[in-house]
């Protein structure tokens, strides 16, 4: 997010302030490149943390979501389509055989959430063709 911000935006912004301010080009020179210091030390920074998560073996409740979002994620489409498509119409079915009246049963927005699904499978075929090309390892 910050590599966004910097790389361009607002160095670039900052770049054509200091352009417009009436001093020596020696100045100016110096303003940009303490400004080009400054976001290499924060894509430094944003390097550790990358790394610091790589390495992290946290056995904790956060340690577990930290690794296993993804995951988290498709296993909660899939029980959602498959309570949408599935369970929902079996339950209906055996409601209606025994003659039981209950509140409707919750129906799942799936407007929103196939987007969501197809992205993911998108992303599995992408991993899968590239492990199959052994682009990377």
């Amino acid at each position: 997010m910050l590599s966004k911000i910097l790389s361009g935006g607002l160095v670039g912004q900052v770049g054509k302030i200091i352009d417009d301010l009436h001093v020596s080009e020696e100045e100016k020179g110096q303003i940009k490149i303490r400004i080009k210091e400054l976001e290499n030390e924060i894509n430094s920074k944003q390097i550790d943390v990358n790394i610091a998560d790589a390495k992290s073996t946290a056995t904790d409740i956060s340690g577990i979501l930290q690794r296993s979002w993804r995951p988290l994620i498709g296993i909660s489409c899939a029980f959602a389509i498959f309570w949408e498509y599935v369970a929902k119409q079996f339950t209906l079915f055996f409601l209606a055989l025994f003659s039981v009246e209950t509140a409707p049963l919750p129906s799942l927005d799936l407007d929103a959430l196939m987007p969501l699904v197809l992205a993911l499978l998108g992303m599995a075929g992408l991993r899968t063709y590239e492990k199959k090309a052994k682009i990377t390892k």
